[in-house]
């Protein structure tokens, strides 16, 4: 595999951030792990501090962050009495309905079999990873809390999420930004953009853009932006109280904000 240099994302102070090659955060894991062996319907698989994984009426295995919004899903909607079923041998798969193990039917998975011994854990950091039984990450969402500032060139990828003490601010799955409250259902802000997979990005010219999946400088692909380009240096901030703010360098001067502050 060729070694690039990637993206970086601020990491929330507090937060074991040693980043694995795979992209996984430490942290502590949910209150409840499905073993190997676990097979189950429609509904509600795990939850954790963050975050709640479902398998929904329609097939589509989806991560969803407790205030709302799609962190990750695995695009298997369209498959009615279809199953979950976390195998002996380490493989997470989505069988369709009279379908399983041995039976076919398969219409995702994560692809991690030869794995016997493995655990899956929601961890509380909102991120979904299935260990090896040695303890190293075989798969994972890549749906972790990321910091609260972003600076030029970092970036939220889809499902990466932050919070603030009354809300929580996501670059959702679908591919829309949001801003929701952390206590009750509500959106304070939405983008509005589509496209499962995109990514938002701070660039070097202080404009805060969202990017189809296969985007980016340069390549165009563009949804969404702050439209404050020429400020070199600028940073993003979710502030604690729930408002996004986009300020120049080195000072207090703001060029763009969410005004959802509360």
């Amino acid at each position: 595999m060729t070694v690039t240099r990637k993206p970086r994302t601020a990491l929330r102070a507090g937060v074991v951030v040693a980043a694995l090659a795979a992209g996984v955060l430490a942290a502590p894991t949910a209150a409840l792990a499905v073993e190997p062996g676990h097979t189950q319907g429609a509904g509600e698989v795990m939850r954790s501090k963050n975050a709640v994984l479902k398998l929904q009426d329609d097939g589509n295995l989806v991560l969803e962050h407790v205030s709302g919004g799609v962190l990750w899903a695995s695009g298997t909607y369209g498959n009615p009495g279809a199953t979950l079923a976390f195998q002996q041998d380490g493989n997470l798969v989505v069988y369709k309905k009279d379908g399983g193990e041995g039976k076919g039917g398969a219409v995702w998975s994560t692809g991690t079999w030869g794995n016997p011994g493995s655990r899956l854990d929601l961890q509380s950091d909102g991120n979904l990873v299935l260990y090896r039984q040695d303890g190293s990450p075989a798969w994972n969402t890549a749906t972790w809390m990321t910091g609260t500032t972003l600076y030029a060139g970092w970036q939220l990828g889809a499902g990466n999420w932050t919070w603030a003490d009354n809300a929580i601010l996501a670059m959702e799955q679908t591919g829309k930004l949001t801003i929701r409250d952390r206590e009750v259902p509500g959106i304070r802000f939405d983008t509005n953009t589509w496209g499962p997979g995109a990514y938002a990005r701070l660039q070097a010219d202080g404009n805060f853009v969202i990017y189809k999946k296969d985007g980016g400088e340069g390549k165009g692909g563009a949804l969404w932006s702050t439209g404050t380009w020429n400020q070199p240096g600028a940073r993003l901030v979710f502030e604690r109280n729930g408002d996004l703010v986009l300020y120049k360098k080195e000072v207090e001067e703001v060029l763009w904000r969410s005004g959802t502050g509360r």
